[in-house]
């Protein structure tokens, strides 16, 4: 039985999707928050999964994860886990990142630990547990004292310093994509944040128009696919001996800011004359009117000048011959602007 936190959620829907997919004798447990029991319910329908996957009411802040009675019985079926839920606003509290992201994994932690049929668990973490370190990050690198740009980067380091820490009881391989968007085929996505900010600012402004330009513009901005970090996933937790292996799931080439502002610019047929700001200049901006009708959150400015990049040796050494790889943002770029445009009444909403 392979258990799952994380749907409805746009990521862990797919992954089940994938997960049944390449598992077809697989049943699923899924711990659900109580108020998305019947919408995931409605998607299993959907996914003619109802046979196969059992919904979980529970809440993993709890030490019991809700489950209640049913904990020894469902910790006695997990053969494969992965966890996915979590905040990913960067504009979170730290009580509420610390309770869900960190309590909630060594929850998740304490039943995997006690199950003793377990023989894989994945743990979805991020990139972006490097803080505010600069230069080359390698795969095997985690603890640090740089310091975070927000809580959502602190609590899921801490979270990921739990699950190391506990890897010698738990066989476990951990992921760390990068800033997740839509699909590479389709665009398709239901987060319309991170970099379709940018998106929708850039849809409000004229066609030649001026606009900020944060810091220098010539450091890269990490995007990967949906589509590519699930289809990677469901690889490396298919794959044996790598427990206790962490991998980036990162475009080895990313683009700049700028090149990738001039990208989106070209695909809306904007003219753009940049302004460059500083960061810290432009966090302000972005904290006023002007930028609250742009609707770019000052939390991202955060990443459009930070000097980073993200070795993926262990990624590429176990997907080479695969046919999975990140592709070039230019190819799928198009796919992600027609979506947004297509949705924009969801998409604005989100700002």
């Amino acid at each position: 039985m392979i258990f799952l936190t994380g749907v409805p959620g746009f990521l862990g829907t797919r992954l089940l999707r994938a997960l049944a997919e390449a598992h077809p004798e697989q049943s699923f447990r899924l711990l659900v928050q109580p108020k998305f029991e019947e919408r995931t319910r409605t998607l299993l329908a959907d996914l003619d999964l109802a046979g196969r996957a059992t919904v979980l009411p529970g809440d993993i802040t709890a030490p019991d994860l809700g489950l209640g009675d049913r904990y020894d019985e469902v910790a006695g079926e997990i053969t494969q886990a992965v966890h996915l839920a979590a905040v990913y606003d960067l504009s979170i509290p730290r009580d509420v990142g610390w309770q869900v992201n960190v309590e909630g994994t060594r929850h998740v932690l304490d039943l995997l630990a006690q199950s003793p049929n377990l023989e894989r668990f994945g743990y979805v973490s991020s990139a972006y547990v490097s803080g505010n370190r600069t230069g080359t990050i390698y795969e095997d690198e985690l603890v640090h004292d740089a310091g975070f740009k927000n809580f959502y980067e602190e609590t899921k380091y801490h979270a990921e310093v739990l699950v190391q820490d506990r890897m010698h009881e738990v066989p476990t391989v951990i992921f760390r994509p990068s800033i997740v968007v839509g699909d590479s085929d389709t665009g398709e996505t239901d987060k319309f944040d991170g970099p379709y900010f940018v998106l929708n600012a850039l849809r409000k402004l004229p066609k030649f128009t001026l606009m900020t330009r944060v810091g220098s513009g010539t450091e890269p901005v990490n995007l990967v696919p949906v589509d590519f970090v699930i289809d990677a996933m469901v690889h490396l937790l298919g794959t044996e001996g790598h427990d206790g292996t962490v991998f980036h799931l990162t475009d080895p080439q990313p683009l700049t800011t700028q090149a990738i502002m001039g990208l989106f610019a070209d695909l809306l047929d904007k003219h753009v004359a940049y302004v460059p700001v500083p960061p810290r200049v432009a966090r302000t901006l972005m904290g006023t009117g002007v930028g609250r009708s742009l609707g770019i959150a000052p939390e991202l400015i955060d990443y459009f000048d930070h000097h980073s990049h993200y070795d993926a040796a262990n990624t590429r050494a176990v997907l080479e011959g695969t046919g999975i790889a990140c592709p070039a943002l230019p190819d799928y770029a198009p796919a992600m602007v027609e979506y947004a445009r297509r949705h924009e009444a969801r998409s604005s909403a989100m700002y």
